[in-house]
């Protein structure tokens, strides 16, 4: 980012919590610039999550969430809360109380939600570090629009203590960075130690690219082209059950929404909060689904686990898109893409698997795209050591058909 004076800092960062913030003066992350998702407990602040009635009733935070007090610990320089959607239930990036931060990489587009306020900090070169959350697809989102890598963890791979949930059985902490190399560092020290293995298998499944934008179908078909020349092995992604990419947006939709019912719904009843039109017909919906939906999406699940466990090993990932479009406008109805872009999310979502989005293209209009690689659980660090070698050979020239 060459200038940032369009940039609307208050749009990013939350008016409470600490600034200029550093506890150590070594470390692996020495001066990096860390911004964190108002979701994350700082000793002696509170937070937000989004929603100034979540704030008003909010208490002092008695010690910091493990993941802060490790980044902390290595160098890091905390530059400030960052916005999220409300309770961090949209995908959108766009918050009804604090407004919607605009992508510093393509104006006038969103960055998509909720972890929207780390990924334009780091867009935008506020940040080094975005720390941000990934349930349904709020990191991998706002990194392929804002053209950034961003992980999504393994489940419960990285402690969640000091993190206000969403949906507990599907949180996980993830990060953006603008390089691969930082990536694969911040999570040395947040990941649990894991083998290392040689990924030396792409596994490929182009139906896919069915569900992106025809324009975007060369750009992918490229990537993967170039990706598997990263590869020794290639191999088809065995679907037995045609039929079940269909069914994982819904089954992920449903077992959500149970999760975050069953942890919001009593606050939601005693404090009546004021949330977006949008919000409030997603909780509405979620505390309507019923014990019976929930085990249908339970069977689709676990069928959806067993597929991955088939297809997946601890030397192989799956090539698939991130999104199905680049940047949307900001206040774009994107109620059609949403269940489009949960099918995709929902690969990784409902296995509990790891997954990296590669900011490795550009659209014919130069806006940021890419593409995710995911291995199955515990395979996290595995996962970063290959994406940071592909990036550095990618890096020699950045796809744009």
């Amino acid at each position: 980012m060459k200038n940032n004076a369009h940039i609307n800092k208050d749009a990013i960062f939350c008016q409470h919590g600490p600034t200029q913030w550093q506890t150590n003066q070594k470390g692996i992350l020495l001066n990096q610039r860390l911004a964190v998702k108002d979701l994350f407990a700082v000793k002696g602040e509170k937070n937000s999550a989004g929603n100034p009635d979540w704030f008003a009733k909010a208490v002092v935070a008695q010690q910091s969430a493990s993941s802060i007090d490790k980044l902390m610990a290595q160098g890091c320089e905390f530059v400030g809360f960052t916005h999220t959607d409300e309770i961090a239930y949209s995908l959108e990036g766009n918050n009804f109380h604090y407004g919607a931060a605009e992508n510093p990489k393509v104006p006038n587009h969103a960055c998509g939600g909720s972890s929207m306020g780390s990924a334009a900090a780091v867009a935008a070169n506020l940040a080094d570090i975005g720390l941000g959350t990934d349930t349904g697809g709020s990191v991998r989102i706002p990194a392929s629009y804002c053209g950034l890598y961003g992980i999504r963890p393994s489940h419960d791979v990285i402690a969640k203590d000091g993190l206000i949930p969403l949906a507990a059985p599907f949180d996980t902490i993830g990060w953006f960075t603008n390089t691969a190399e930082l990536l694969q560092q911040t999570g040395d020290i947040l990941l649990p130690e894991q083998t290392i293995n040689s990924v030396d298998t792409l596994v490929i499944d182009e139906r896919l690219f069915d569900l992106i934008d025809p324009v975007l179908l060369p750009v992918m078909q490229s990537l993967l082209e170039q990706t598997k020349a990263q590869f020794t092995h290639h191999k088809k992604f065995v679907l037995p059950q045609t039929d079940i990419l269909i069914e994982l947006a819904d089954a992920f939709r449903i077992l959500q929404g149970r999760a975050i019912a069953k942890q919001h719904s009593k606050w939601i009843h005693e404090e009546q909060p004021v949330f977006s039109p949008a919000i409030t017909s997603r909780f509405e919906m979620a505390m309507a689904l019923t014990d019976s939906e929930e085990k249908e999406a339970l069977v689709v699940q676990k069928s959806w686990k067993n597929i991955i466990s088939e297809n997946l090993d601890s030397k192989s990932c799956l090539f698939l898109p991130t999104t199905p479009t680049t940047a949307p406008k900001l206040g774009e109805d994107t109620s059609e893409l949403r269940m489009r872009i949960i099918t995709l999310s929902a690969i990784a979502g409902l296995s509990g698997s790891a997954q990296v989005h590669l900011p490795l293209a550009f659209s014919d209009k130069g806006h940021p795209y890419g593409f995710s690689l995911m291995m199955s659980h515990g395979n996290d660090k595995s996962l970063l050591t290959k994406v940071t070698k592909i990036a550095k050979n990618f890096n020699k020239g950045m796809v744009n058909e």
